[in-house]
């Protein structure tokens, strides 16, 4: 029995030299991220972090459902840092394009329906062709049309646009131009279907031409589903 306690203070300065964590406050935190807006971002963060604050990057969820926004769930030695340490550490962060992170904080602010911003880039961009703007939607507004239109958006356009058009999406952040709220042509009538149409198509700023990746009953199926978001409460 005295040799056994003998040996604790040998065993405890060993689990020391071994990194001093066996006691550790070790915790798990998650934080949702504005600002991946390039395929090399979310790897350049994780190991910016890792490297900068030693703490361990447990998942990086690209996809989270829930709000919109990639989610970062970092273990930390809570003894040793605050979460507000890391937020500040996050905003600090380059992607190797330049662009910053930063972590999301409380809802989506919604702005007014056209920003400076947005009017300089459509002034720049111009009107809609006189033969663009004559154009209506060929495809009926049924459930089944939404429901395909959902299903493109979801995939092509929530990056910028958000999951309900409020122009919040994960990669909002590090574009110069605010994606458009969406939610403002809520059972507009046919006369801007030519607009979105040519919008959608065309692309402008950082919006890249989705009429080079969607067909053209895609691009109508999605302004059908366009025309059913709400203003988010």
């Amino acid at each position: 029995m005295r040799r056994i306690f003998s040996l604790l203070p040998l065993v405890v300065l060993a689990m020391l030299a071994l990194g001093g964590n066996a006691f550790a406050a070790l915790t798990v935190e998650e934080f949702e991220i504005e600002g991946l807006i390039s395929p090399a971002s979310p790897k350049a963060l994780s190991e910016a972090l890792e490297k900068r604050l030693q703490v361990k990057v447990v998942d990086l969820n690209l996809k989270n459902s829930s709000s919109g926004w990639p989610l970062l769930s970092v273990e930390f030695d809570s003894d040793q840092l605050t979460r507000g340490v890391i937020e500040e550490t996050i905003a600090s962060i380059q992607d190797p394009a330049g662009h910053t992170y930063q972590v999301h904080q409380g809802p989506a602010v919604i702005r007014v329906p056209f920003t400076d911003e947005e009017k300089a880039a459509m002034a720049a961009l111009g009107p809609a062709p006189p033969n663009v703007q004559a154009l209506t939607n060929p495809i009926e507004s049924t459930d089944a049309s939404i429901a395909r239109g959902k299903e493109h958006y979801d995939k092509y356009c929530t990056t910028c646009h958000g999951l309900q058009g409020d122009g919040n999406g994960p990669a909002a952040h590090g574009i110069t131009i605010f994606p458009r709220q969406l939610w403002v042509w809520n059972n507009t009538d046919s006369s801007v279907d030519g607009y979105l149409f040519w919008m959608i198509t065309e692309g402008r700023s950082d919006m890249p031409p989705w009429g080079v990746i969607l067909l053209e009953n895609q691009r109508w199926d999605v302004i059908n589903y366009i025309k059913t978001l709400t203003k988010p409460e």
